[in-house]
């Protein structure tokens, strides 16, 4: 099952600082309900754990994550993600872009496409499922983004 999922965000911090945050995935990783970095194999190559419920069913991946290219002079960012069931239900692949860019209030307004490929068990239950809990999740991940821009702001 492929699905595309098409989101934007704005916060107030300036461009510099949520351009920090997002080319460090220890810094925005855990801003993700359900995903944990838990090694930088090298400068943009990382493994971690992805532990989400999609409906009746929880699923655990192993996941490698790459930052395939990270564009300093226009802030655009493409990254890739592969995950493996731990349990053999399955398989879960990202190919994510997102683009960085000022408001018109000096704050940062942050566009991302995602293409999201689902086998296994959760791929039965459907493109609408998983638009629905990516819906949750990215309103999650954009609360605890901000919430850890503001600190950092402060701090």
């Amino acid at each position: 099952m492929n699905t595309k999922l098409e989101k934007s965000f704005e916060v107030t911090q300036s461009p510099n600082l949520v351009w920090e945050h997002l080319i460090d995935p220890e810094k925005v990783m855990d801003c993700v309900p359900g995903i944990s970095i838990e090694e930088k194999v090298c400068d943009n190559r990382y493994k971690g754990k992805v532990d989400m419920k999609f409906g009746p069913i929880g699923v655990n991946y192993k996941a490698d994550i790459v930052y395939d290219e990270i564009d300093f002079e226009s802030r655009k960012i493409t990254l890739s993600g592969k995950g493996v069931d731990t349990k053999g239900m399955g398989n879960a692949g990202l190919k994510m872009a997102l683009d960085l860019t000022e408001t018109a209030e000096g704050g940062s307004k942050v566009d991302a496409v995602m293409e999201v490929t689902i086998s296994g068990k959760v791929a039965q239950f459907g493109s609408r499922l998983v638009n629905t809990v990516s819906n949750q999740l990215f309103k999650q991940f954009v609360t605890n983004f901000t919430k850890k821009l503001n600190e950092a702001e402060q701090g």
